[in-house]
């Protein structure tokens, strides 16, 4: 997927979205969440990045949305949570609000004919010869993705992805933290 998927990814950092939209269930909630605080890190904050469940994304955050938005759709291989994924990837996609409305999703070999209905190839990343993972599996390629992207719309931004906030609010080691022995309840 990477190798494949890495022109789309610079095509995508190189768009300059001013707002990302990270959607997933289950595992892919977590990922979500992961994804968007560091392309917040990376992009300085100059992309505001959201993390949500769909079915939650539908209750207001969805005003968040508009024509410089990407959202990225972690799609699940369980065929229940999938369902509601799709209704809401075909709902953003048929709203027409969004920039750009990305799925992820597991596809069959290499070369198949996989396709997100309500979207184009190109609207589609497809992970090659996962139909049988687990959603759990797919987090490492999901997170690939994520984090490629990130690295990629720090660069567009001119910003030095090592060290990108210069005001030094952000760095790579987290200082100030404070580690207390661990006590057990009993």
């Amino acid at each position: 997927m990477l190798g494949a998927g890495v022109p789309l990814i610079a095509g995508l950092a190189r768009s300059r979205f001013e707002r990302v939209v990270y959607l997933g269930t289950r595992e892919f909630k977590g990922l979500a969440r992961e994804a968007a605080l560091k392309l917040l890190e990376l992009s300085d904050g100059k992309v505001v990045a959201l993390a949500e469940t769909p079915l939650s994304f539908r209750h207001g955050p969805k005003t968040i949305v508009n024509d410089r938005t990407l959202v990225v759709m972690f799609l699940s291989n369980d065929p229940y949570a999938r369902r509601y994924e799709m209704d809401v990837l075909r709902e953003l996609r048929g709203d027409g609000v969004a920039a750009r409305v990305l799925a992820l999703q597991a596809g069959a070999a290499a070369g198949a004919a996989d396709f997100v209905p309500g979207g184009t190839p190109a609207d589609t990343l497809l992970v090659p010869g996962a139909l049988d993972a687990s959603d759990l599996a797919l987090c490492f390629p999901y997170a690939v993705f994520a984090q490629t992207f990130a690295f990629l719309q720090s660069l567009a931004l001119g910003l030095r992805p090592d060290t990108p906030n210069a005001r030094g609010v952000v760095s790579r080691v987290v200082q100030g933290v404070s580690i207390y022995p661990w006590v057990s309840p009993r």
